[in-house]
């Protein structure tokens, strides 16, 4: 029989006189997204929602707040070669955020904090944290794709495109929910780079900001990677330590985003 303990800060788990009780001990919630998309043949296709999650929850516990995941999909068009994708419309996907953001401005939230597991949610996102602050009593603030490359795109491995299913992901899998990496199938991808991508990955690490251009559109990961894997490193070397150092890296820097926020606003303003 399935069984996860309570969890006090996180929504699905509570009763409504607790959700309550915490947005007025709080007004801050954070609503995760990731993506239901391939990861290669030896993670699970919810790794971008299940991470998002998972550091979501264990930062709300640390500040206090209200972890209310929404969505499990996410905006994965470009995963669509592989089997278990599963995307959502631009539409669909703002209109579920929407709406259930609404509700929680309802209900008293007025700091809501979008979390993003998935690149390919990054630009929807913002501009659904502008629309959130426009439309509902609540403030939004996006904490998203550039704030987690910092934990896990270093000076040693940026220029190996280590993005997608490759030993970072993998790494967080396994100290997170390591029953859910198939680890004899970890192998390294073969890639179909475009010359011009791999000109710019020599260098990117005396200029990190060349690396949105490598990512510049992307063609159907089919057509980059011989098993979905985008990475130039061997998710094979990935172990938990490794993992458990990223989570705690994720983790620390969306709880000193929060507490950034609630300072900079603790006269009462929300914006």
């Amino acid at each position: 029989m399935y069984h996860e303990p309570k969890d006090p800060h996180y929504l699905p788990h509570l009763t409504w006189p607790e959700v309550k009780q915490h947005l007025a001990d709080n007004d801050l919630v954070i609503i995760p997204f990731g993506a239901l998309e391939q990861h290669g043949p030896a993670l699970p296709i919810g790794t971008d929602t299940l991470d998002a999650v998972a550091v979501a929850r264990e930062a709300a516990r640390r500040v206090n707040a209200l972890c209310a995941p929404v969505l499990w999909p996410g905006l994965s068009a470009h995963h669509m070669g592989f089997p278990g994708t599963i995307t959502l419309t631009e539409e669909t996907f703002c209109r579920v955020a929407m709406e259930a953001a609404g509700c929680l401005a309802q209900h008293g939230a007025r700091r809501i904090l979008l979390t993003n597991g998935h690149g390919g949610n990054e630009a929807t996102l913002g501009y659904l944290a502008y629309r959130i602050t426009q439309e509902t009593a609540a403030a939004a603030m996006l904490f998203g794709i550039a704030e987690i490359r910092k934990v896990y795109l270093t000076d040693e491995n940026i220029d190996k495109l280590d993005v997608h299913a490759g030993v970072a992901e993998t790494a967080v899998v396994m100290y997170e929910q390591p029953e859910l990496v198939r680890r004899e199938k970890l192998e390294k991808p073969v890639l179909r780079l475009a010359p011009w991508r791999t000109r710019l990955l020599d260098r990117v690490r005396a200029d990190h900001g060349l690396l949105r251009f490598v990512m510049q559109k992307l063609p159907p990961l089919q057509e980059m990677t011989s098993n979905g894997c985008l990475t130039l490193l061997d998710p094979a070397t990935a172990t938990e330590e490794g993992g458990r150092r990223l989570f705690e890296g994720f983790v620390g820097e969306m709880v000193a985003f929060i507490r950034a926020w609630q300072a900079a606003t603790q006269d009462g303003g929300t914006t």
